[in-house]
């Protein structure tokens, strides 16, 4: 048998291994399976579907995904995604280029988080409803690199501060090497604001309000030389697991 011809068997039989590896076999290699299960799983790793997906006991919903395999032609190892779920429902392309950076594009989502109100007996509360478009982002384990979307949403004002439900433009961009979210009211000075996320998740949130600024000056008198703002920082991850 010539040379040249084991070698190709042994390629064949190579990438059947790799395309042939089952999704669930996959899985079983996660780190993090404790927080993070599936109550079905079928397919390959390049072409798979996880039913009833559920992370840190919170049901996200089912995931279908694909390998793009033009996408190793451009530079880059890409997926088309699919996530259907009570609170969320998106589509849209994630990868990783073959330098290292990881991208998400053409990603529409449209989420309805719901959380659980403890006060008395606990009742499920929607909190917002938020459609939004990325055309691009890309970032790496230190910054942001391109970023482009926009998106929209109805805050649910569960506390009665504006004594109406905001509806809120919603713009995405680097800004400093950093992900920036800013969000601005309809119609404006109801509230306005941005959200700065670092790529280890952290993130530094500030608030304005005009209108309750003004209240604020009308019962206290103050005269404030700056507008005030509520400002919050802490961890993606943390904020999460809270809902």
């Amino acid at each position: 048998m010539k040379i040249r011809t084991v070698i190709l068997i042994f390629t064949t039989f190579f990438f059947f291994l790799i395309f042939s590896f089952p999704l669930r076999g996959l899985v079983s290699l996660w780190d993090d399976q404790n927080n993070i299960k599936a109550q079905a799983i079928e397919g390959f790793w390049w072409k798979g579907n996880l039913q009833k997906v559920e992370v840190d006991k919170r049901q996200l919903g089912d995931i279908n995904f694909n390998l793009i395999p033009t996408s190793l032609f451009l530079g880059r190892f890409e997926f088309y995604i699919e996530v259907i779920g009570q609170e969320i429902d998106l589509q849209g392309y994630v990868g990783t280029t073959f330098l290292g950076n990881i991208f998400i594009r053409d990603v529409h989502l449209e989420a309805n988080p719901i959380i659980q109100i403890k006060s008395g007996k606990p009742i499920s509360q929607n909190i917002s409803n938020i459609k939004a478009d990325v055309a691009y982002l890309y970032f790496n384990d230190e910054e942001c690199l391109k970023a482009r979307g926009q998106g929209t949403g109805e805050i649910i004002d569960m506390f009665g501060l504006f004594s109406r439900d905001l509806n809120i433009n919603i713009d995405m961009k680097c800004r400093q090497k950093l992900l920036e979210l800013s969000f601005k009211s309809i119609p404006e000075g109801l509230l306005e604001g941005e959200v700065l996320i670092q790529s280890n998740l952290k993130y530094n949130l500030e608030a304005r309000s005009k209108r309750l600024s003004s209240k604020i000056m009308e019962i206290s008198k103050f005269n404030f030389e700056k507008e005030p703002a509520l400002k919050i920082s802490g961890s993606l991850e943390d904020l999460l697991q809270n809902f």
